[in-house]
């Protein structure tokens, strides 16, 4: 039989393969797999992978835009961008004023960006241009004069009009003063308002006619007819004698919007910052050897071919070739592997893992590239977060809006054919606009979205997927990687072989290194002191203790050293099982006199976090790990030695049977984590994991999960209120505008045609 690659992930197989039914498989994880779910797993599989990063064509900046209103906004500046030579492509988020271009670098640089994006009331910056503080304060004045200018109209209205349209005060004794109340009050009741409608309804036009220029009807449009009718429909009747007005209603309009719009922006704002400040403490600046001098400089300002130095415990800002020194790096940041890795020259490393042990020196490639390309992309994720519930609201205002003015007009048309007075009419189908604006479309869903973004991130939480308050409303089903997830990535020494100085001399050496393994045997033992220590970068360190020339590490030090291991310390390590722990040689004077085995550490919380989900869900352990270990015993189901590829198989295997939440952190976890109903990627996860997640909670608290259940939890439900106290109030507020209630319709009493001058 002939097998080209495994049943299930297609990965080569191996020679003998693992067969089972026939089939041949790259592992007995997947062969596992195959045997808990049989045929069905092999007919659930997409016709193209789960995941697969789209490569990036050009060069992305990420821009700040002040200027921008509405989702219209999104449409107009992408349209605009695209008439610009050497921008490729551009997306924006109203969410946080912050857009995404995809330039040609060799048309464009990063700092022609801003000015040419800076068109129609829009003006762009970098991202790490500080934000005018004018802006807050021109906004803040804003709200505070509409709020003044709109709580006069108001009180005016509670003064003369609400008593006498509710039955409390009687006409006739508002008779002496009557002038006041019909004559006075009125003209500054419109004077007010047109100073509302000039200066604080000015934003509501100005996205309205963007919407337009857009060709894309947004809730401003209707909120913009809603307030210029009932402006002038009140001014008509003014000056025609009338006090049948409806001021009020558009210094309501205004005066609600401009305040809500007002805490949104700030929402938005805390969002933007947050995430700034996490990008920005993930930027380390570069040692950039010039002429035999150090210079420090951004990783923006990091050219190709630039030499930088890393010393021991920095983070290496971008990626490169090494070209002089050996270390020992920790790449759990990308690969979710815990464990440091050995680099010499002439290997590359990436932007963003951590020197460990030695000083490196590395050449930047013909692109500059790091980490912080990778968290750049979450960030435009992040701020994308709330275009979910924003776009579901803006779809139905492409709809919402002409069907109400339709409505609006056809409802004249019909009282008009019914022989109704033109005025009551045209009253008719202004209460129809009036009742129909949508302040909990335009305003309550992205503002609880909004809030939803900023209060996660202050608890730790990035709500990173367009639509994650849609998803995983009810779960049924929490499958959980091993790596990185129950365990910290902390070394733990577990076993200890040979002589009984072996613990006290290897805690000696180890106290002065940084490595992840030697801090785990350094905490073994404070006895003794040693000196001359000399660290062998990625195998491990010598020094002097008591007299003694000591080693510890890899087996690959002592074969370097010339040292020799004996056969019982070689059976010893022997009998340390792949994946239970890293086995560190020990010995003195030109020989191995011991072993030390550490292994990652358990999260001291993990089985509470377990036995929760339990109670509410199914919990299933799906790890790359070959034994589970101790970890085993406490989940419903198992799968082990699961590849990639494979995961993406369960978990779409287990979406047939409920609603599934994948939360994994290294790149091997984001296949599963993107055939999820809800990815959760959790602690340092890396770039890949980030991409294909809904939700990332760095930090190494397990239980924030549950935190991330209850915001999603609860946002919806604040979303699905809104959209539920729309369609009660659009019902009380027809009836409190109709034409037909007397208690606004003064123009069919006797005494209000008399008091009409």
């Amino acid at each position: 039989m002939k097998h080209t690659g495994c049943k299930l992930c297609d990965l080569p197989v191996p020679s003998p393969p693992i067969e089972d039914g026939g089939h041949a498989f790259c592992c007995i994880g997947c062969r596992e797999v195959y045997r808990q779910f049989g045929e069905e797993i092999l007919l659930n599989r997409p016709a193209k992978p789960a995941y697969e990063p789209v490569p990036v064509q050009g060069t992305e900046a990420f821009l700040r835009i002040e200027g921008m209103h509405c989702s219209s906004c999104e449409i107009l500046i992408e349209s605009l961008a695209a008439k610009i030579d050497g921008i490729l492509s551009v997306s924006t988020s109203y969410a946080t004023s912050t857009a995404r271009v995809v330039y040609d670098p060799e048309l464009l640089n990063t700092s022609q960006l801003p000015g040419l994006l800076s068109r129609y009331g829009y003006t762009a910056h970098l991202r790490s241009q500080s934000v005018n503080p004018d802006n807050y304060r021109m906004s803040l004045l804003r709200a505070i004069a509409v709020t003044s200018l709109a709580s006069v109209v108001m009180m005016l209205y509670l003064a003369f009009y609400y008593p006498t349209h509710l039955g409390l005060v009687s006409y006739e004794e508002l008779e002496p003063v009557k002038f006041i109340a019909f004559v006075a009050v009125p003209r500054v009741i419109f004077v007010l308002t047109t100073v509302l409608l000039i200066y604080g309804a000015a934003p509501i036009f100005r996205r309205a006619w963007i919407g337009l220029r857009a060709r894309a009807l947004n809730m401003d449009n209707l909120l913009a007819v809603a307030i210029l009718a009932a402006y002038a429909y009140s001014t008509v009747q003014l000056f025609a004698g009338s006090l049948d007005l409806y001021f009020d209603v558009a210094a309501t309009i205004i005066a609600v919007v401009t305040i809500g719009r007002f805490f949104e922006r700030n929402a938005r704002d805390d969002a933007t910052c947050a995430l700034t400040q996490i990008m920005d403490a993930a930027s380390p600046d570069a040692r950039v050897l010039v002429d035999g001098k150090f210079v420090q400089r951004t990783v923006d300002e990091i050219e190709p071919g630039d030499r930088i130095v890393i010393w021991p415990g920095e983070v290496i800002p971008v990626n490169g070739k090494i070209i002089k020194g050996k270390v020992a790096i920790d790449e759990s940041l990308m690969t979710g592997e815990p464990f440091p890795v050995a680099r010499g020259p002439g290997e590359e490393v990436l932007g963003g893992a951590i020197v460990v042990e030695g000083e490196l020196e590395i050449r930047v490639g013909t692109k500059v590239e790091s980490q912080i390309d990778n968290l750049a992309r979450v960030l435009w994720k992040v701020q994308s977060s709330i275009a979910g519930a924003r776009g579901f609201a803006d779809q139905i205002a492409r709809y919402f809006v002409p069907a109400v003015l339709l409505l609006a007009i056809a409802i004249s048309g019909l009282m008009l054919l019914g022989g109704q007075p033109p005025n009551v009419a045209l009253l008719t189908g202004l209460a129809t606009l009036i009742v129909s604006c949508p302040c909990t479309f335009g305003l309550a869903i992205p503002l609880a979205s909004a809030v939803a973004v900023s209060n996660g991130l202050k608890r730790g939480i990035i709500l990173s997927s367009a639509d994650v308050f849609d998803k995983a409303e009810k779960i049924d089903i929490v499958a959980l990687d091993k790596t990185g997830i129950l365990s910290t990535g902390e070394m733990t020494v577990t076993k200890t072989f040979g002589a009984p100085e072996t613990v006290a001399y290897a805690a000696a050496v180890e106290r002065r290194s940084a490595h992840p393994i030697a801090r785990a045997i350094a905490r073994l033992n404070d006895e003794h002191h040693a000196e001359k220590f000399v660290v062998h970068a990625g195998r491990g360190a010598t020094a002097v203790v008591d007299g003694h020339e000591v080693a510890v590490g890899s087996r690959t030090l002592f074969a370097t050293l010339g040292w020799e291991i004996p056969e019982d310390i070689s059976r010893n390590a022997a009998s340390v099982e792949p994946g239970e722990g890293v086995v560190s040689y020990v010995g003195w004077n030109g020989c191995a006199r011991g072993a030390i085995v550490t292994h990652d550490q358990a999260r001291t919380e993990w089985r509470d976090v377990v036995e929760r989900l339990r109670k509410r869900v199914r919990v299933v352990l799906l790890t790359g790990a070959e034994w589970p270990g101790e970890y085993e015993d406490n989940f419903d189901e198992v799968y082990s030695g699961v590849p990639p590829d494979a995961k993406a198989a369960v978990i779409r295997q287990l979406r047939s049977q409920g609603t599934v939440v994948m939360i994994g952190d290294g790149s091997n976890d984001a296949p599963g984590l993107a055939a999820a109903d809800l990815g959760i990627a959790f602690g340092a996860p890396t770039a890949l994991a980030t991409d294909a997640a809904d939700v990332i909670i760095p930090g190494n608290r397990l239980e924030w999960i549950f935190d991330a259940f209850d915001l999603i939890a609860t946002t919806r439900r604040r979303i699905r209120q809104n959209l539920g106290w729309r369609c009660c109030t659009m019902r009380l507020r027809y009836h409190w505008h109709s034409p037909d209630i007397s208690i606004r319709c003064l123009r069919h009493s006797p005494w209000h045609q008399a008091a009409c001058w």
